[in-house]
């Protein structure tokens, strides 16, 4: 049992992690990769890491990232006469770079980074301009990522969302990776939430998926479906702790921790296993070693 993307600098996560993680040793787990966003938590998931590999050895991996959605924070925060998005970016990839240089020898992964289309449509009020300078400086920002990842041998924890019945966010996420990776560059898409059309070229990339929690939602159709589609060798879970908690502690009022945590992984697995029609054991293993073969240095 593995949980492949979970933020574990973000509250509540960060408050509980010793127990969460004791949680998810005694169920039998075996890995949990600590995804990061931006500055805001880059030293702290580094620190967090570090400290708990003394009492959990070899369960925790490192993911250092630079989230799209940030760029749609900064424009929102700020009037845009007054932000030069493209050099708010830059600052932000030369800080990442420098956290990544100092930091490589602790580094397993990319991540959290790629494109989010969504949000700038749905949470924010931008004009066409704005849009189009967020999209743009996104792609910058991923064909940087994509070529440190060939640089250093480094998989991807991949985030792609656009809106409902638009493929342009995969599409350009996919042809980043494609022109950057020069057919070398592992990596999941994280949560992915695309259409069928788009999984198929995922898959035919040589990417993983990642599966979570909305498989376990009354309103999980569409990710249970494209749960259907993807190999059972394809497939890895995560929780995006501290987000998207399953079902049961959704309907459990009285459950005392009702967040994302690695130990709810074991609820996901159990649901692919139904919904792939074969054993929690033959799930649980095949995505360990699917874990083991994308994230292990």
């Amino acid at each position: 049992m593995h949980d492949s993307h979970v933020h574990i600098a973000m509250s509540p996560l960060k408050e509980n992690i010793q127990s969460d993680i004791e949680e998810f040793a005694q169920l039998g787990g075996k890995k949990i990769l600590a995804q990061t966003t931006d500055i805001s938590d880059y030293q702290e998931t580094i620190d967090m890491v570090d400290k708990l590999e003394k009492e959990f050895p070899d369960i925790l991996d490192l993911g250092l990232g630079l989230h799209p959605s940030r760029f749609e924070d900064a424009m929102a925060k700020n009037n845009l006469q007054d932000l030069d998005i493209f050099k708010y970016a830059q600052k932000q990839i030369d800080i990442y770079e420098e956290y990544f240089n100092s930091n490589i020898k602790k580094i397993d992964a990319i991540g959290e980074c790629g494109l989010d289309y969504y949000g700038m449509y749905e949470y924010f009020q931008f004009d066409k301009d704005e849009i189009e300078q967020l999209k743009e400086v996104q792609r910058r920002t991923f064909r940087k990522l994509c070529k440190l990842s060939v640089e250093h041998n480094l998989p991807m924890s991949i985030h792609s969302r656009s809106l409902i019945d638009d493929d342009s966010c995969t599409k350009d996420a996919l042809s980043i990776l494609a022109k950057e990776g020069k057919g070398i560059i592992r990596g999941s898409f994280h949560s992915y939430t695309g259409s069928l059309k788009m999984l198929e070229k995922v898959l035919d990339l040589g990417m993983y998926v990642g599966f979570n929690a909305i498989i376990t939602y009354p309103s999980g159709d569409n990710v249970r479906e494209i749960l259907q589609n993807t190999p059972i060798d394809r497939i890895l879970f995560e929780t995006d702790g501290p987000f998207l908690p399953t079902q049961s502690v959704r309907k459990n009022k009285k459950s005392t921790k009702r967040y994302g945590r690695p130990a709810l992984i074991k609820e996901v697995i159990q649901t692919t296993a139904e919904i792939k029609g074969t054993s929690y054991e033959r799930i649980e293993k095949l995505s360990d070693e699917s874990y083991l073969t994308l994230f292990s240095k």
